[in-house]
């Protein structure tokens, strides 16, 4: 099933302002709104202790947004040392980025080699150096790698497409070493890596894997959201399919991706369209702990929720351990985040919800946020991404 539909990017960050410069001291969620009318970006102040989001700054873009797109797309990140915020405009074809400390706009980047809007927009990713940034554009059928320079302006690398062919790229992530880039292509139903160049951050192609020689896949398998272990020698992938629960994993090495598996997730509170997975500290720095999953739902009849499981990375094993049916007016989620013992959780067409996390991995609802300048379907990235 191709991913038609999605939900905006929470970007769940930790900011804090001095004099002269900043330091992180505190935790904030921001969105792209994804509006039509005049795009923004949401800041949120987190308390990861109560669940408490409190507004802290709208980041209007000047450009729009679709109000649709795919699940499990960011729309929105941050370098780590949050000195630059960016968010996509996928209706004008452009990146806005932000500076800090007052993280007011700098500009907006294109190029005529890219473009967003003629299918269902697309993500970004940046390097843990803050070097690059990378984009999926579904429109154009390629991938833009852009330089960011001082006061975060963007500089077009490289408009790259994979040796398996182009495609409408959605979810794309840069795993934790900075030396690859990973996303899915899912008109292939396979997974593909490049290698970022460290000093040019160009990306050379490094081969794909193909989920639909697997048995299991033979009701069709399309790598969506993506995470990594700390390690960076395994990737997780939602899997954007209403045939049955399910997460796709492979191993990340010097020769690219490999060893292509496929995982099982039905669980009793029937979430479905598993598109987002986000590992929790423990199974992210440890590789053994809870990995949790976000079922994108796909309207009525379709349920949209969390799945929480119990990851072992050697020898990898994922297991179900708690469901919970996410109920929303469209049955439509998408991005979920975890700090400590909150989870975040974005839901069609502008709610924010919080929960604690258990000792056994279940989930109790905390609070409901209305994002206001919201328009259409919600999606959010983690910062700091402390797990």
């Amino acid at each position: 099933m191709r991913k038609s539909l999605a939900v905006l990017t929470l970007a769940a960050m930790t900011l804090a302002l001095c004099a002269a410069s900043f330091a992180v001291s505190f935790e904030a969620v921001i969105t792209n709104d994804d509006n039509p009318s005049a795009n923004s970006g949401t800041m949120y102040l987190l308390n990861p202790a109560t669940g408490n989001l409190t507004q802290k700054k709208v980041l209007s873009t000047g450009g729009t947004g679709l109000g649709y797109g795919f699940f499990a797309v960011n729309g929105s990140t941050v370098t780590q040392n949050a000195r630059c915020i960016f968010i996509t405009d996928p209706g004008s074809n452009d990146i806005a980025a932000f500076a800090a400390p007052n993280y007011t706009k700098t500009g907006n980047y294109s190029d005529p080699a890219f473009n967003f809007s003629d299918y269902a927009g697309g993500g970004i990713a940046v390097t843990p150096n803050g070097r690059f940034l990378y984009a999926s554009y579904s429109g154009s059928e390629n991938i833009g790698a852009w330089s960011i320079g001082s006061n975060c302006a963007l500089t077009k690398v490289q408009a790259f497409v994979p040796s398996l062919g182009a495609d409408v790229f959605g979810a794309l992530a840069v795993d934790p070493s900075g030396k690859w880039l990973v996303f899915g292509a899912d008109d292939f139903e396979a997974a593909d890596v490049a290698s970022i160049d460290q000093t040019t951050g160009a990306l050379t192609d490094n081969g794909s894997l193909q989920y639909s020689s697997l048995p299991d896949c033979s009701g069709g398998c399309y790598p969506a959201g993506i995470d990594f272990t700390a390690d960076s020698k395994v990737v997780i992938f939602g899997n954007a399919t209403l045939t049955g629960p399910s997460v796709l994993t492979a191993s990340l090495g010097s020769s690219g991706l490999s060893n292509g598996q496929f995982w099982d997730m039905s669980n009793s509170a029937d979430v479905t369209n598993i598109n987002i997975p986000f590992l929790g500290h423990a199974a992210y720095t440890t590789g053994k702990g809870y990995l949790y999953l976000g079922g994108s739902g796909f309207g009525a009849g379709k349920v949209s929720g969390v799945v929480t499981t119990n990851f072992t990375e050697s020898p990898l094993s994922i297991t179900v351990a708690q469901s919970i049916h996410i109920a929303n007016a469209q049955n439509y989620q998408d991005s979920i985040a975890v700090t400590g013992s909150t989870l975040v959780s974005a839901e069609s067409p502008n709610l924010l919800d919080t929960f604690s996390i258990a000792a056994d991995g279940s989930l109790t609802k905390l609070h409901t946020y209305k994002d206001n300048q919201a328009s259409g379907q919600l999606n959010f990235a983690l910062y700091p991404n402390t797990r």
